[in-house]
């Protein structure tokens, strides 16, 4: 597993790359998330941009043939396990992690069990800044989407979350990675919600341009690098 450590991260795909120079998406509220389920030419969109109130949305894709439900799964609950672990899914940018004492008993069983809302701790570098975060990942249900639209359009998975910092002193950002079915396996369909529940003028010195395009950036390699070795780790490792 050392290994993977030194592996060559994913280049930016070069259309990828033209859309966070020109970035243009449309402004999906919150509260108007469900609408991402039913819109194909939703699903498809990258790039970031400003909202009325000074928060932004953040949307990057991933095609992840090859890679099933049941290995996502398996990834969100194993790999929180040891900090290694979660170096390897972005080697120098991600550092470390570790999850709530009060989940030992979820995180400790022998193999992974089913979905329960559980709390990690992952301290990771976005946009060149060293973040220690909070994430508190919730079902989607929890999080305000509707598992009726999930079932109608084929969409079997969703990891959600409220991220924060210093231990959800400051929550800034709503995260919904939606795994979309696909004839060969899963389509990627990643949103943020960055700074929406924050004090605005906080929200205006932290939540920046700068740090949305970084925010894409990272969701970009990030999960292209997880989609080369994650059915590797899940043959060697997985029980799920």
């Amino acid at each position: 597993m050392k290994d993977l450590l030194k592996k060559p991260l994913p280049v930016m795909p070069e259309d990828i790359r033209e859309k966070l120079e020109q970035p243009d998406i449309t402004l999906t509220a919150f509260e108007k998330k469900n609408e991402i389920l039913r819109d194909p030419m939703l699903q498809q969109e990258v790039g970031y941009r400003k909202m009325e109130d000074g928060s932004y949305l953040v949307s990057m894709v991933c095609p992840m043939p090859g890679i099933t439900p049941e290995m996502i799964q398996w990834w969100f609950w194993w790999h929180p396990q040891k900090p290694e672990r979660y170096q390897i899914w972005y080697p120098g940018d991600h550092i470390s992690i570790d999850y709530s004492k009060k989940q030992a008993e979820y995180f400790e069983q022998p193999s992974c069990p089913e979905f329960q809302d559980n709390t990690q701790n992952p301290v990771e570098r976005i946009g060149g800044l060293r973040m220690p975060l909070r994430i508190d990942f919730v079902t989607p249900e929890e999080f305000g989407f509707s598992r009726e639209e999930m079932c109608k359009h084929n969409i079997p998975l969703m990891v959600c979350g409220h991220v924060g910092l210093f231990n959800g002193l400051i929550w800034h950002t709503e995260m919904a990675h939606i795994y979309k079915q696909t004839d060969d396996g899963l389509f990627l369909i990643s949103r943020f919600w960055l700074g929406r529940t924050m004090n605005p003028l906080l929200r205006k010195l932290i939540i920046t341009d700068k740090m949305a395009k970084g925010m894409a950036e990272h969701c970009c390699i990030e999960y292209r690098n997880l989609w080369e070795i994650l059915p590797g780790l899940y043959h060697q490792y997985g029980r799920c």
